[in-house]
């Protein structure tokens, strides 16, 4: 597509429609594979095919691949999508407009940390979109630094929600924010059964499994960054 001149068209992947381009990493594997991080979609819908799921939470949700994957497959109860980078955000709705999915799944414009206020956001270039992070110690280092800042709006996740005894599945994808993102929401992991994968780019793995077990979880496995956790009785 990309040496015929044509800079966006849709694909499919996994029963959902996507809108992509041709310079984005995400949008490629979409188009040339039919499918991103496939191995860890799978075991999200393996959970939700023996455990009925209440929630899902797509934190860091980029352009919603997991969100509108999850909707049109029918998986995860309600879901709900958080995405700050604006031109994420407008990526995330085209999706879902895509996949007649506007108003099933729940989008909110913010980030998710440990207090609320507004947090400077660097968007990352154009070749990975999903590498846009809070600008705050914990970022990660990045292939490429941003082209642009944004003010954006940050929730604590415990403030804005009282989920109790429910099931919960929680993708974090959130570039460095994941230790801030998690302090804010320590009540709904101990109110609640989870399954959880946490993206972590740093060398900070040990500190996470200590943060999970002082919580009452137990590390399940890691896929390459990805990182896996559970209260569920039954989930190996």
């Amino acid at each position: 597509m990309r040496a015929l001149g044509v800079t966006a068209y849709t694909t499919r992947a996994k029963g959902a429609r996507f809108v992509v381009n041709t310079t984005d990493f995400i949008d490629r594997e979409l188009a040339l594979k039919g499918v991103w991080e496939g191995e860890q979609l799978e075991d999200f819908a393996a959970v939700c095919r023996s455990h009925h799921v209440d929630y899902f939470l797509d934190i860091g949700a980029n352009a919603g691949v997991y969100s509108a994957i999850f909707a049109v497959n029918h998986l995860g109860g309600d879901i709900i999508a958080f995405e700050p980078d604006p031109g994420n955000h407008a990526r995330l709705m085209a999706n879902l407009e895509a996949n007649n999915l506007v108003g099933a799944v729940r989008v909110m414009q913010v980030a998710v940390g440990s207090a609320a206020g507004e947090m400077t956001l660097m968007e990352a270039g154009a070749h990975n979109r999903g590498e846009s992070w809070i600008v705050h110690p914990d970022q990660p280092p990045e292939e490429a630094p941003g082209v642009a800042t944004h003010l954006v709006k940050q929730i604590r996740f415990d403030d804005e929600f009282r989920i109790c005894g429910k099931t919960v599945l929680v993708k974090m994808d959130v570039e460095g924010s994941e230790f801030h993102a998690l302090a804010g929401m320590e009540r709904t992991l101990r109110d609640n059964q989870c399954y959880l994968q946490v993206e972590l780019y740093s060398d900070r793995f040990e500190e996470l499994k200590a943060l999970f077990a002082r919580l009452g979880y137990r590390y399940l496995k890691t896929n390459y960054i990805d990182h896996y956790f559970t209260n569920m009785p039954g989930v190996t």
